[in-house]
């Protein structure tokens, strides 16, 4: 049996939504007290600014920011109440895959 490729890590916890297939960003956050955050991962270029994504987000749903290094794993973190509202990276809130009809 052939080994399954393992990429350059940059495709780290990178899976797809079982029911929707939409490419999914899924990781532990932190380190103390970690969270398992599952984000929808949009294209590198897509802006995702701060404001709109703490719109979209509701009392039960933190909004995650998503610095994308040239090298390197990408890394989520957490986009508290002091988080800069022009900060130049991604902002996501969890996936939610979107409604669909059984026929």
């Amino acid at each position: 049996m052939a080994a399954r490729p393992r990429g350059n890590g940059s495709s780290e916890g990178v899976r797809h939504c079982p029911a929707c297939r939409a490419p999914l960003l899924a990781q532990w956050v932190g380190t103390t007290a970690a969270l398992k955050a599952t984000v929808d991962l949009p294209a590198p270029d897509e802006p995702r600014p701060w404001p709109a994504a703490k719109a979209r987000s509701t009392d039960m749903d933190l909004v995650w920011c998503l610095p994308r290094p040239r090298h390197g794993p990408l890394r989520l973190r957490w986009a508290h109440s002091r988080h800069p509202p022009d900060c130049p990276h991604q902002h996501l809130t969890s996936h939610k895959c979107p409604p669909t009809t059984l026929f």
